[in-house]
């Protein structure tokens, strides 16, 4: 069985050395997926840099070289799991016929990801940054911002639901998006306190049933 720096590592030429001075002898995808996985699993200002060396299996020198310091690092990660981890809301959007369908197979995609057993529970875009302090404030922005964007794309779904005629012109679009919005940020709070996705599948059931309300 190999450890962390073994798992990371991979060889350095010599003639990698002459074009590119100190070489990255490690696995930098790798890398930022343990990463993300601490910062996932335990929250920005509870993962200190003796954990992140630990789990890379790299010196601090090397990471703060590639990486820069601890924020940054933590918002390349961030991209990672919205890359790798995070719900295709983009594709489920573009593919579902319906404004409906669209919103009700997001919500199912999410639960999948939301309650996985080999996975930190829940979205890391909340609940990475849920109880920093005033220092992580920039952190915090940062990830209110890519919250937002989505919330957006659920708005920018309903629009389109409204012009494809699937929804009444006098929808109330913004209350909806806020809505579902809630519901998926509910979703993660439950996840966490470890609520299976059988009970966050009926959360998803009673939310579309409101749909019709609107």
């Amino acid at each position: 069985m190999t450890n962390a720096s073994e798992s990371l590592a991979v060889p350095c030429d010599d003639t990698q050395k002459k074009k590119r001075g100190r070489p990255k002898c490690f696995n930098e995808q790798q890398a930022l997926e343990k990463a993300m996985l601490l910062f996932w699993e335990h929250g920005y200002e509870a993962t200190s840099m003796s954990d992140l060396t630990q789990a890379l299996g790299l010196t601090a020198p090397s990471l703060y070289s590639s990486f820069g310091d601890k924020a940054g690092l933590f918002h390349k990660c961030i991209d990672y799991y919205l890359a790798h981890e995070a719900c295709p809301i983009e594709t489920i959007f573009a593919e579902a016929k319906t404004a409906k369908v669209a919103f009700e197979l997001y919500l199912y995609d999410n639960v999948k990801r939301l309650a996985q057993p080999n996975k930190p529970a829940g979205c890391m875009l909340v609940v990475a940054t849920m109880n920093c302090s005033d220092n992580a404030q920039e952190v915090q922005q940062n990830i209110l911002e890519k919250r937002l964007k989505t919330k957006q794309k659920l708005l920018q779904r309903l629009q389109q639901g409204v012009a494809d005629g699937d929804l009444p012109t006098r929808a109330p679009i913004q209350e909806m998006a806020d809505f579902y919005a809630t519901v998926v940020q509910g979703l993660t709070l439950q996840a966490r306190d470890g609520a299976t996705a059988g009970q966050l599948h009926k959360v998803v059931e009673h939310a579309m049933r409101v749909w019709e309300l609107f």
